[in-house]
């Protein structure tokens, strides 16, 4: 317990730190971890276990990433999601193993086995950095959707390559592309299945705690069930929170809806803390050394892999389907932010103990995910700067603009009045600094508003964004009067449920604000 107590301390000053230094807070998190370690400042830590990851972690995030997922944006974007998750993947395997077996010396089995667990990339990182720099939404889009369906492409040929491997005999194409086929096939089978049969039971409870059970018990068991039939859990488990996503945004009451979103926001963030965390406490510099040599040789195959596994499918796209072409600065994107994370460090201590070359394969997953995770992870908003990919909404810094000078001004004035009523100021000097006040306030006030009569769009925006805090105000007070009992219980619910509808409202809104704005882009 003190252990566990230290860890999660150690992760919260982290993450408030890479906040204050403007760190993207997985680096702090992998770079605190690796600092901990190296100073055996929480001695007892055990190395990270393959299983927490694969029936834990893994089946959670995968679950929230379909649960939460943007369905239209995904159907607008489906040919490139399509083509990056599948050919793109099997591509970027196929070439990493390729370079792997050249410059690092590997037979072509554990070439191929590495390659498929560098393929794998952690997008909590690159989402960090689009929330910070905002980009085009189409980009976001494609980049969250295809996140969403990679990993399992990974993980099946990972599972199909480790078994030939680890039974000795030599990959061949055949085999595992029938494995990859059928694991994905049932994997997705099971999924939809459990996912409908979650949201069948959702539809008919009125409990908020009772739905987030059963999407916990669904993710969890899409998993774990599909992997018992040797099929595709990762797979599974994203079919799943489709499916039950699909019915929260239809058939669910608006305070399950709220529930359950927030719940597997905490949720993913949680495990995205502990994942990265634990990759630092389980990274020994010193183990690194004797393969440092081939870790950079394998950072240069990872990139060259990746490469081939996005300008490819792009170029197909661009060839079969050009009105759904990706612009080459929106292509390097997906190279720049192909960084790795804490699930290639689980696949990398998951293979089994009869794989050839075992060591060297988890020393260069440890080192190159290392690299990945803090020298990109660094450089990954530079890089967006560099492409012109930030948006920066002139109209939006204005309106900003005006607000902090609004805020500044009647905080000062409100101070004025203050000192005036205690008498440390005398009456010339009162009149004079309430005067320029008042026009500071005036001016912004007009300006704020001449802004918004000019930019309807964005004045809307900023309306929807004050009745949202209206409404968490409005929440506010009527639990403070529940739990106070002025009113009853029954009331207090169906005012609640009440503000939620608004709530979801607003959202609505939003979401149809940011289609357009992505129909527009995709126009363009």
């Amino acid at each position: 317990m003190p252990l566990l107590i230290g860890l999660m301390v150690a992760a919260i000053a982290l993450a408030i730190a890479a906040k204050r230094v403007r760190v993207p807070y997985n680096v702090a998190l992998v770079v605190g971890g690796l600092l901990i370690s190296v100073g055996h400042l929480l001695p007892g830590v055990p190395p990270l276990n393959p299983e927490v990851v694969f029936l834990v972690c893994l089946p959670l995030l995968l679950f929230e990433g379909g649960i939460t997922a943007d369905l239209a944006s995904i159907r607008a974007n489906a040919a490139p999601i399509s083509l990056l998750s599948t050919l793109g993947m099997v591509l970027a395997i196929g070439a990493t193993g390729g370079m792997l077996h050249a410059l690092v010396g590997l037979d072509w089995g554990p070439a191929l086995l590495l390659g498929a667990i560098l393929s794998v990339t952690d997008t909590v990182s690159i989402l960090y950095a689009f929330r910070k720099a905002p980009v085009p939404a189409r980009l976001s889009g494609i980049v969250q959707g295809e996140s969403l369906f990679n990993d399992g492409t990974a993980l099946v040929a990972y599972s199909a390559i480790a078994a030939v491997v680890a039974g000795g005999a030599p990959p061949t194409l055949a085999s595992m592309g029938a494995r990859m086929v059928l694991a994905s096939m049932g994997g997705a089978v099971v999924g939809l299945s459990l996912g409908m049969l979650g949201a069948f039971i959702i539809r008919r409870t009125e409990e908020p705690l009772a739905d987030i059970m059963v999407t916990t018990a669904v993710a969890l068991a899409s998993y774990v069930l599909a992997e018992q039939l040797h099929l595709s859990g990762a797979i599974s488990a994203v079919t799943s929170g489709l499916a039950v996503g699909v019915t929260l945004h239809r058939d669910v009451t608006p305070q399950s809806q709220l529930s359950i979103h927030t719940f597997w926001e905490y949720v993913a963030f949680g495990v995205n803390t502990f994942l990265f965390l634990s990759v630092g406490l389980t990274t020994h510099p010193g183990d690194l050394r004797g393969y440092l040599p081939g870790v950079g040789l394998a950072v240069l195959s990872v990139f060259v892999g990746r490469a081939v596994g996005v300008y490819i499918p792009f170029l197909l796209l661009r060839w079969l389907r050009p009105a759904e072409s990706i612009p080459p600065r929106w292509q390097h994107v997906f190279l720049v932010g192909n960084i790795k994370g804490a699930l290639s460090i689980g696949l990398a201590l998951g293979m089994p103990e009869s794989t050839p070359s075992r060591e060297q394969l988890v020393a260069l997953s440890f080192g190159v995910t290392l690299v990945s995770l803090v020298g990109q992870g660094l450089l990954l908003t530079g890089a967006l700067k560099k492409l012109g990919l930030i948006q920066e909404d002139a109209v939006a810094l204005a309106m900003a603009e005006q607000r902090g000078r609004l805020i500044a001004s009647r905080a000062a004035h409100v101070e004025l009045e203050a000192l005036h009523s205690q008498g440390l100021l005398p009456r010339g000097a009162y009149e004079h600094l309430r005067s320029e006040y008042q026009v500071n306030i005036a001016r912004a006030e007009r300006e704020l508003r001449r802004i918004g009569e000019q930019h309807l769009a964005e004045g809307a925006r900023d309306l929807l964004a004050m009745r949202r805090r209206l409404i968490d105000a409005e929440r506010t007070a009527l639990q403070g009067a529940r739990r106070n009992g002025l009113i009853p219980e029954a009331t207090a619910e169906h005012m609640l449920g009440q503000l939620d509808e608004r709530i979801l409202d607003l959202e609505h809104v939003l979401r149809g604000r940011a289609d357009s704005d992505t129909q527009k882009e995709h126009a363009s």
